[in-house]
């Protein structure tokens, strides 16, 4: 860092000196070349139309032949008649045998969810599971076709008309001689809740004492999964095809297999879309650019939530290429005139499976780490890790300057007047001791489960006032008290390098996150002045450091959520709607990572608090 900083070289010394001299206006030309640069990727000229990168996919695309459609539509209307007797539980029975009679081999697995809140609640379920063995191969490999048992009373829309399709796509497969790869037919019970135990058992994770399934050993299994596809079709006449990829933390498909879906349901005269739209075919440039705008930010919110969009998101934890296939019920409002029927769907089905059928190696050739402004085109990590980097390089501009600044003070102090990083570390370090404490806040609230049952507490309100009341005892300032200006210096410094460090990394697992986050910290951060002498400057910066408070970034989202839905209610209501909406939402995040692994409330108290109170402390 010496080498660096020195001025003794006659070119870095004019470097270094610009860099003092013009920090603010760097920073702010890096943060604007940020924005534009993204904004103008969104273009159609500037994003890169999708292709195969992987030949092997390619067979898929030539003959389906697929013709079992009115057994589908059969089978729907005999299991709409069953339903009926199960109140909404899977009539196993009647699924069972239906796939034991085109000559399938079938399994189910019982499994039980320990709710490790409250009461303590155990949900009992069960999966189907059907299994086709490839005529031409050991079992050394497989391929999932799966759909979540939902009735009629769903407020998500049935799925008996996706199983109906599975159980006709078992029967045509079984007809056919080329396949290499197992295909393993599964209905999930409690949506993801099952396809977790499901998962969990088929790879042998081990149970412990924080497990919160508790699942039977598969009877049935197959090799290693290459590839898995969810349907949920909640009718047999559809509009289109909704192609949904985000999966749990923000990861992603590998994009050849999305490719593969648009295609083949295109040349089955079906209209691929995603998060609701379809490629554009407009002429002007700027209403194209408008709809690629809102199919990005779609999918950019989505990913950046961090919670699947359908039971595919599961299976890529376990590195399982995956997506959901969502059939649109056909409205009588719907101006086109097209209708997807289980012909057309069975068709896709088909082609999707006969590529993954042909595959001779694990996705290995196209992108992991991308954006989707259309069906058609894709950002890749190389384009847009561009703009991102703009967009967090003024944070390092700042602590690089303020280092400077920091250095060249030290030759005009004594020695014993010097002041190193190193003195600051200490409090660096209470920060992030003080995140992992309320990061393990839920630990303790199971092992009380008990006194929350005795005085009639909720889960929601004890973990929500908790961390409420953490964070205001935590922003009395114990530590910075009397600081000097040169240690609240080396402080933001600090704090700056923890952010740029921290959002980089988040880059390479959940862009939307990285990118939504930078926007609103790096500019207040970089701004926040360590020597301001006036009390109404102050209070501004403090306003604007707790609107970045983690509990208050969420509920402005959740406050924002309820005006776009629902504009017509008073001011008072969206408030009190979303201050509700905001203690289960932190519940939920909970429960998902005891169940699923998902990450964003360890984030957020682990990582994302403790540079928070880096940043409240310097004012």
């Amino acid at each position: 860092m010496g080498i660096l900083t020195s001025d003794k070289s006659r070119k870095q010394g004019h470097i270094l000196r610009a860099l003092r001299e013009h920090c603010n206006k760097l920073c702010v030309l890096a943060f604007v070349c940020g924005i534009f640069s993204f904004a103008l990727l969104i273009h159609e000229k500037y994003c890169d139309s999708t292709y195969f990168s992987e030949n092997a996919l390619l067979p898929g695309l030539v003959n389906r032949e697929f013709k079992e459609a009115s057994f589908a539509s059969d089978l729907y209307g005999a299991l709409k008649n069953e339903s009926v007797n199960y109140n909404n539980k899977i009539p196993y029975s009647w699924i069972t045998s239906q796939f034991r009679r085109i000559g399938l081999e079938v399994y189910r697995q019982k499994f039980i969810l320990k709710y490790p809140f409250g009461k303590q609640y155990k949900y009992k379920g069960e999966n189907v599971y059907a299994i086709l063995r490839a005529p031409r191969s050991a079992s050394t490999e497989a391929i999932v076709l799966s759909t979540p048992y939902r009735g009629f009373d769903s407020i998500h829309g049935t799925t008996l008309p996706g199983i109906a399709m599975m159980i006709a796509i078992a029967k045509y497969f079984l007809s056919k001689n080329y396949w290499a790869k197992d295909i393993i037919f599964l209905i999930s019970d409690h949506e993801l809740v099952g396809m977790q135990a499901w998962l969990d058992a088929y790879h042998d994770i081990e149970k412990n004492a924080y497990s919160s399934i508790d699942y039977e050993k598969l009877e049935g299994r197959s090799g290693p999964i290459q590839g898995a596809i969810n349907l949920e079709i909640h009718s047999d006449q559809n509009s289109r095809v909704e192609l949904k990829i985000e999966g749990l933390n923000g990861q992603l498909p590998n994009l050849d297999l999305f490719n593969v879906a648009v295609e083949l349901a295109t040349r089955e005269s079906i209209t691929p879309t995603f998060h609701g739209q379809s490629h554009p075919f407009a002429a002007d440039h700027w209403e194209i650019w408008k709809e690629h705008a809102l199919t990005i930010g779609s999918m950019m919110i989505s990913q950046a939530i961090g919670l699947p969009t359908g039971a595919h998101g599961l299976f890529q934890k376990f590195a399982i290429q995956s997506l959901t296939l969502e059939a649109i019920e056909k409205r009588q409002t719907d101006s086109s005139h097209v209708s997807v029927s289980f012909l057309h769907i069975g068709r896709l089905i088909e082609g999707i499976f006969r590529s993954l059928n042909n595959l001779l190696e694990k996705f290995n050739r196209s992108y992991w780490f991308y954006l989707l402004p259309s069906t058609r085109r894709y950002i890749s990590i190389g384009y847009y890790m561009i703009s991102f980097g703009l967009l967090v390089i003024p944070s390092l501009f700042k602590a690089l300057n303020l280092y400077l600044n920091l250095n060249r003070d030290d030759e005009t102090r004594d020695a014993k007047e010097s002041f190193s990083l190193w003195n600051v570390l200490p409090s660096a370090f209470f920060c992030h001791f003080f995140g992992a404490s309320l990061a393990s806040l839920p630990f303790l609230i199971e092992k009380w489960a008990s006194y929350q049952v005795n005085y009639g507490y909720e889960t929601q309100n004890i973990l929500y006032y908790s961390l409420l009341s953490f964070s205001l005892i935590l922003m009395l300032n114990p530590f910075l008290k009397g600081q000097s200006a040169e240690q609240l210096k080396a402080y933001k410094c600090i704090a700056l390098l923890n952010l740029a460090l921290l959002f980089s990394c988040l880059s390479l697992l959940n862009i939307s996150l990285a990118m939504f986050l930078t926007l609103i910290y790096i500019p207040i951060a970089c701004s926040i002045s360590t020597q301001s002498r006036f009390f109404l400057l102050n209070l501004i910066y403090k306003l604007f450091v707790i609107l970045l408070h983690p509990l208050v970034i969420g509920y402005i989202c959740l406050l924002a959520m309820s005006i776009w839905y629902d504009p017509q209610e008073a001011a008072v209501t969206h408030a009190h709607r979303a201050f509700e909406a905001h203690k289960k939402t932190i519940l939920f995040y909970v429960e998902d990572w005891y169940i699923y692994g998902n990450w964003t409330y360890l984030f957020g108290t682990a990582f994302l608090f403790p540079l928070w109170l880096q940043l409240w402390y310097l004012l």
